[in-house]
């Protein structure tokens, strides 16, 4: 394996939600989807499709277009739809691509989704909002998940980070604000516990030192390993209690 996304897919190795959610609050989401027969949902930066196969094997009569750049995370997704049964594999296209925003421009979806894929389609929080309400149909869903602050963040802690405080909004407001400014109507917005933002740190940083074990050779295993360390140590000093992430 080599590329852009290695320390990604590596990272993400044991989990197939691929953001601090746990599967609960996805099915809860899912329940709350009410596709009819017909419905065609898109997500982008689906990652190995884990919300697309619980939608279709929840929702039999809709059919899906999820779209990633990694191409790791496809081959996962299309194992995993292939596993659910119900038909998934047969209503779901998963499509490697950087350019997720063209090939959804002008749709008429019953749902768009982007939960946690800002950074990887268009824009900023609120440009990629609107893109997806744009490829949404009239009485439609857009879906979105993406961090927020629930606290005010370290400024150290950011730029140690890389990171600058306008890439997220603030509270539950500033996130319900984004799909205001849209032109949807917002309904319920859930902010993830901290055992959820836990768990996905905790398989974050095991997988890469289960892969540096494995691999003591690997000419990129001491950087991998420095920003793993890197990353929870952040994670412990101030990103824990800045650091939110919302789906609604």
């Amino acid at each position: 394996m080599g590329g852009r996304d290695r320390f990604t897919t590596i990272a993400h190795s044991g989990r197939t939600i691929l953001g601090p959610i746990s599967g609960q609050r996805l099915d809860a989401v899912v329940e709350r989807c009410d596709l009819a027969a017909g419905d065609h949902v898109l997500e982008v930066g689906c990652g190995k499709g884990d919300l697309l196969v619980r939608l279709l094997r929840r929702w039999t009569g809709a059919t899906a277009e999820g779209f990633d750049r990694n191409p790791w995370f496809l081959a996962d997704a299309r194992t995993a739809a292939l596993a659910a049964g119900e038909g998934v594999a047969r209503r779901v296209s998963f499509i490697e691509t950087d350019l997720a925003g063209a090939l959804i421009a002008d749709r008429e979806a019953a749902i768009t989704i982007a939960v946690g894929a800002t950074g990887v389609y268009e824009g900023d929080q609120a440009a990629t909002v609107r893109a997806l309400a744009a490829a949404t149909r009239p009485g439609g869903t857009v879906l979105f998940g993406d961090g927020l602050w629930i606290r005010e963040p370290l400024a150290s802690g950011l730029t140690a980070f890389g990171m600058a405080h306008d890439q997220l909004v603030e509270g539950v407001d500033g996130f319900a604000a984004l799909g205001i400014a849209a032109g949807l109507d917002v309904g319920e917005v859930e902010v993830v516990g901290d055992a959820e933002w836990d768990a996905f740190e905790a398989d974050h940083a095991g997988a890469i030192q289960a892969w540096a074990a494995a691999h003591p050779d690997d000419p990129e295993r001491e950087g991998f390993v420095a920003r793993s360390a890197a990353m929870a140590a952040t994670y412990r000093e101030w990103r824990r209690d800045a650091f939110g992430f919302a789906i609604g």
